[in-house]
């Protein structure tokens, strides 16, 4: 009871609608091992803090340019939305997977993708092949479906819950905006 509570602050660049997660003991180059708490903002940015001692991060990573809330008409999460769900560490190949909604700009305008980050806990560098947008799509009839296919809308979904890992797989989920 005497040592628990807040401890100090250290600060991010947007709002955390993800949870912080936490490896003890992790060896980060340069800098010997650090029990370090993991911090994922809707500015689309991974921060790794040291969890012992205030300071600036470990190491910060900007996966891309969020999307504002503005342009999915919903009021839920403001003013922008990046990583919403709470990433996963699979500590058996020291890897930190999140997913960020980005918005890129185009000849037509404002395009949107839903991006899967694999990233070392060390150091915050994307692992190849990285990063994978996610894209699919399901037999179905129902709105926005074509040829018999509802595609994934990388607009209209949002990544809320967060990311399992369980027998060596990945599962990511999704809503929609203002569920």
């Amino acid at each position: 009871p005497s040592t628990f509570g807040k401890q100090f602050s250290d600060s991010v660049d947007g709002f955390v609608y993800a949870q912080p997660l936490y490896v003890a003991g992790l060896r980060i180059p340069g800098k010997g091992r650090r029990n370090v708490v993991y911090v994922a903002t809707e500015n689309d940015s991974v921060y790794a803090f040291d969890s012992d001692h205030p300071g600036p991060p470990l190491w910060r990573v900007s996966l891309g340019t969020p999307v504002p809330s503005s342009a999915v008409a919903c009021g839920q999460i403001v003013p922008r939305i990046g990583i919403t769900g709470t990433p996963v560490i699979d500590r058996a190949t020291g890897t930190l997977y999140v997913v960020a909604m980005v918005q890129h700009s185009t000849s037509n305008g404002a395009a949107y993708a839903q991006q899967l980050h694999a990233l070392s806990i060390s150091t915050g560098k994307q692992k190849p092949g990285g990063p994978v947008t996610i894209a699919g799509s399901v037999p179905g009839k129902g709105a926005g479906s074509k040829d018999g296919k509802v595609d994934f809308n990388a607009f209209r979904h949002l990544n809320r819950p967060g990311l399992a890992m369980a027998d060596g797989m990945l599962y990511i989920a999704f809503g929609s905006h203002c569920d």
